[in-house]
């Protein structure tokens, strides 16, 4: 006979303390990733969490790394380009950490530039384990996502490698 385990919310808030203590979300910009982003927030404040990590993967192409005349164009008008590109990312990361910060959470925004060779959901996953993270959280489908899979690209691939449990908002 197998006995029901039952755990009270006060138990299951004392789990979640002790396990959850730096929760990671990755976001890309897109609508899933918000929602991801949201979810965290309020998971990270009811868990007490002491660091809330918001990161985006900026993938840059391998030609930035190559040598001018042999790179798409000049280093400096590359350079230019992918500043941009980081802070509009950095500016959405810090709408969502205003949001961390209003509820006295613990936070960090981070943009990482990687080759566009290395994929994302490596990155990410590399990531949470140099930051000794206990939880990541990502959205089903980021910005390039088809809208009939269950899981993106990215979504499938943390799951697949990460070291910790993983979050998926679907």
């Amino acid at each position: 006979m197998v006995n029901d385990i039952k755990v009270t919310a006060t138990e299951d808030n004392k789990i979640a303390q002790n396990h959850f203590k730096k929760i990671l979300v990755g976001v890309d910009g897109s609508e899933k990733s918000f929602e991801a982003a949201d979810y965290a927030i309020n998971l990270a404040e009811k868990c007490k969490s002491e660091l809330l990590l918001i990161v985006n993967i900026l993938p840059i192409d391998p030609w930035y790394h190559g040598d001018y005349p042999y790179s798409w164009g000049k280093p400096e008008v590359l350079e230019e380009v992918y500043e941009k590109e980081k802070q509009e990312m950095q500016n959405i990361l810090n709408k969502i950490k205003d949001k961390a910060d209003k509820l006295n959470l613990n936070s960090k925004a981070d943009v990482i530039m990687t080759p566009r060779t290395a994929h994302p959901s490596i990155v990410l996953v590399d990531y949470s384990e140099g930051n000794n993270v206990d939880l990541i959280v990502v959205g089903t489908r980021g910005r390039t996502g088809f809208k009939k899979m269950l899981l993106g690209s990215v979504a499938s691939g943390v799951v697949t490698y990460a070291h910790c449990p993983v979050l998926v908002i679907k």
